[in-house]
């Protein structure tokens, strides 16, 4: 377990500095293994401001895993609202995007998929968390998807999805990078729902 502390800034909300120091934590030692006393240490707070903004430690997981989203969702941005690459090819660069992050040695997985694993039938909450981002991840290829001419396209999205976990399941738990050409499996899947009479005006 890593606990080397590190400063956060002072400038930043109290309560936000709680949550980006469990972010940290968390993310590195898991859930389980990172005490409140630690957390504290971390976000440079007293016991009592804490549970001020935090009253169990499975509220401060919430709040993680919504930050967690929050961050992905900013990253992916200007990619989802840029208007230089079609559909298909946003679809192939989120995929490169998570190729890279998955073969950082930082990767630790998932983080609501480790909390799911951790937490799964124990705090309906954290679950709650975890399946609206997941189900936030699937809407973004179902977005996608949808203006690309191909049959069955949620069932489609669905897979995409499948894809991009398995991908970053394999990662953590080989530790290593994919060896394979993922950007040709990734056209290889959306190739397969085009029926004969569609043509793909996005191209590739």
């Amino acid at each position: 377990m890593n606990n080397e502390l590190e400063v956060l800034p002072e400038n930043i909300p109290k309560r936000m500095q709680i949550i980006q120091a469990a972010y940290k934590l968390f993310t590195e030692n898991g859930f389980y293994a990172t005490g409140v006393d630690l957390i504290m240490r971390q976000a440079g707070v007293s016991k009592r401001t804490m549970y001020v903004y935090f009253p169990t430690k499975n509220d401060l997981i919430v709040a993680v895993l919504e930050l967690y989203r929050s961050n992905y969702e900013q990253s992916l941005n200007g990619l989802l609202t840029s208007s230089d690459l079609n559909n298909r090819e946003k679809i192939l660069a989120i995929f490169d995007d998570a190729r890279n992050w998955f073969g950082d040695d930082q990767h630790h997985g998932c983080l609501a998929v480790n909390a799911m694993g951790e937490f799964a039938g124990k705090d309906s909450a954290i679950e709650t968390a975890c399946r609206i981002f997941k189900t936030w991840e699937l809407g973004v290829f179902r977005e996608l998807v949808k203006d690309i001419p191909v049959d069955a396209p949620d069932e489609l999205a669905f897979k995409l999805l499948l894809l991009l976990e398995g991908m970053g399941a394999v990662a953590h738990v080989m530790g290593q990078p994919c060896p394979i050409d993922i950007a040709q499996m990734v056209n290889d899947l959306i190739d397969s729902h085009r029926s004969a009479n569609l043509t793909d005006g996005g191209g590739i």
